[in-house]
């Protein structure tokens, strides 16, 4: 008995001098750019949360919910929920969010401890994100953003609103927390490119990330003592060319930054079955929308991250979801039928088509992807059908957020059809980038074709699909002489400079913006100036926006996505559900490749 009291009496000062070697164990989930898909998608109408094993759709807030409250259960003390970044921006649900704070709100019901700003919350400017932030305060509050490198302007009152959130600490450059006995540093960036594509930031700026990130690592280390560093990154990377290993922002950061302990990364919606480790760095991104979560536990002893484990858990099906956090994304469906979709003529669960086959924006075979040139002739159909017809119409890869896919049964709805143009917000306060409408001479239009093709070649958001004209192109012939023949409505035209002939073209204003900077783009070989009508240079694009409704007081504006709507219904009729033709199966077709 005597020496059985001696073990166990050595077993506990075994256990309390030599603890820390039994490690610390920490859960952390993860995702990021989630893009406002509050429930599920592919399509839409499919997504029964309530329900196992009946459909195929991907993501949710309320599979979310059961996901992030079984890990808090299984490890209360140990388990941290993260996003990083591009939460917002993508769904219906987003065009109500300046006034009710609805999903910041949902975030921090659910179970988001920490999250980081990406460039699409600054879609809207400072001010809206200000005001959303603000709402969402107003209704409960919202998980804390974590963002290190916003810079505010000193000369623009356009920042305040967001800069006094700051200063309340609602929105913090760092935090340092305690988690299961160890003492975490958490910091959040906005990348380089990120930073690039938020022009709407605006008097907002962001200074350099890996500067920053060197900067908070040392202080969180050295100063705040943590034990680990946690950096949740909307800055990202892509797989190289031979899907072997990644390049990209995160990684550099990682390698110029050994002290960062784990990314958290975001911005370029590439998913990670395995995580990426740099140097002594743990590198992790979930994809989008919230089709995965990330999932890591690992253990920290002897003074460093041991045992690291990685995985991705589908957000599909097989998950029931919250049935409490389903009935309140339904009531603020109706709360948007009410107060912005009724007053347009439709309702989120309208049904507006059918279709039979997936329409795909395949960033990594555009040229075979068969929605752009589809979103492309929906745009042509829409001007003629409100009066003002085009020759040509162009559309960018960049804007087109989601395909339409078909799912079990192929039904599309208002809110599936709002998801793959949702970008931007007219002059109008009504999200979705409005159409507008421009004119360029025949000379112009070969010069825009040669950019364009240069562009394409490039791939990614800069891809621009046509309807209306078509290119034939030599591959083999020198920059800015590629272009052979430029036929418009089937027709040849003659694209001397002598020609004095316009033609007119439609885009969303954001594609539009662009046109006139093509001398900067090109570094001064390239000039292209967009007209109106009669001819005259136009220096104010708001003036080319498309009015649906002249005899109304202000403009209405046509928007992109409501076109699209307008085009499918165009393959039914009043006792017919429209059907997609089968000729959009196939890719673009716009551009030809031929060799003399």
């Amino acid at each position: 008995m005597k020496n059985l009291l001696k073990f166990n009496l050595l077993l506990i000062i075994i256990l309390f001098f030599g603890g820390i070697n039994l490690g610390q164990k920490i859960t952390i989930l993860h995702t990021n750019d989630m893009h406002s898909k509050l429930v599920g998608y592919g399509p839409e109408s499919e997504y029964s949360p309530s329900i196992t094993g009946n459909d195929k759709t991907l993501g949710g807030f309320a599979r979310l919910a059961t996901i992030f409250k079984q890990a808090k259960t299984n490890s209360p003390n140990g388990t941290l929920i993260f996003d990083g970044g591009d939460f917002l921006m993508g769904s219906l649900f987003h065009v109500g969010e300046e006034e009710t704070g609805f999903q910041l709100n949902m975030m921090k019901e659910i179970g988001y401890d920490y999250i980081t700003l990406g460039n699409h919350e600054f879609d809207f400017g400072p001010k809206t994100l200000a005001d959303i932030l603000n709402a969402a305060q107003k209704k409960g509050g919202y998980p804390q953003i974590i963002s290190s490198n916003l810079v505010f302007s000193n000369e623009s009152a356009d920042d305040n609103g967001i800069e006094e959130i700051y200063k309340q600490n609602l929105i913090r450059p760092y935090i340092v927390i305690e988690k299961n006995g160890l003492k975490i540093g958490i910091f959040g960036l906005v990348g380089l490119n990120a930073a690039s594509v938020a022009p709407a930031a605006k008097p907002v700026t962001f200074s350099d990330p890996v500067k920053v990130a060197s900067k908070m690592a040392n202080f969180l280390k050295n100063e705040q003592k943590v034990d680990i560093v946690i950096c949740l990154s909307h800055s990202g990377f892509y797989p190289t060319s031979d899907k072997k290993s990644y390049v990209g922002e995160d990684l550099i950061m990682a390698e110029k930054v050994p002290m960062i302990d784990i990314i958290i990364s975001g911005h370029t919606h590439v998913a990670t079955p395995i995580f990426i480790k740099q140097g002594n760095t743990y590198i992790v991104q979930t994809g989008s929308f919230a089709a995965n979560v990330g999932e890591i536990n690992f253990e920290f002893k002897e003074g460093k991250i041991q045992d690291f484990n990685f995985k991705l858990i589908p957000v599909d099906d097989k998950i029931q979801g919250d049935d409490n956090i389903s009935s309140k994304i339904e009531e603020y469906k109706e709360f948007l039928n009410q107060n912005y979709l009724i007053p347009a003529g439709l309702t989120y669960n309208q049904i507006v088509a059918k279709t039979n086959f997936d329409l795909i924006c395949d960033f990594e075979n555009l040229k075979n992807s068969n929605l752009g040139p589809f979103l492309a002739d929906a745009s042509m159909f829409y001007m003629k059908k409100i009066g003002s017809p085009v020759d040509f119409s162009l559309v960018t890869s960049g804007t087109i957020r989601e395909d339409i896919l078909m799912g079990n049964n192929g039904i599309l709805t208002v809110a599936d059809i709002f998801r793959v143009e949702s970008l931007g917000k007219g002059y109008d306060g009504v999200p979705g980038y409005p159409l507008a409408k421009i004119y360029i001479t025949a000379n112009e239009v070969k010069k825009l074709m040669e950019v364009l093709v240069m562009s394409r070649a490039g791939g990614g958001d800069g891809f621009l699909f046509f309807s209306g004209i078509k290119v034939y192109v030599d591959p083999s012939k020198g920059m800015l002489r590629k272009v052979q023949k430029v036929e418009i409505n089937g027709k040849g035209i003659d694209y001397s400079k002598e020609n004095p002939q316009l033609f007119s073209l439609t885009a969303n204003t954001y594609l539009l913006s662009f046109i006139g900077e093509i001398k900067k783009m090109s570094h001064g070989l390239v000039k292209i100036v967009p007209k109106d009508k009669d001819g005259n240079p136009v220096t104010d694009m708001k003036k080319q926006i498309i009015d649906i409704n002249p005899d109304k007081t202000g403009i209405q504006e046509a928007k992109e996505w409501i076109g699209v709507i307008e085009f499918m219904k165009s393959f039914g009729s009043l006792t017919k559900l429209p059907v997609i033709p089968d000729n959009y199966k196939k890719g673009d077709e716009a551009v030809v490749e031929i060799t003399k």
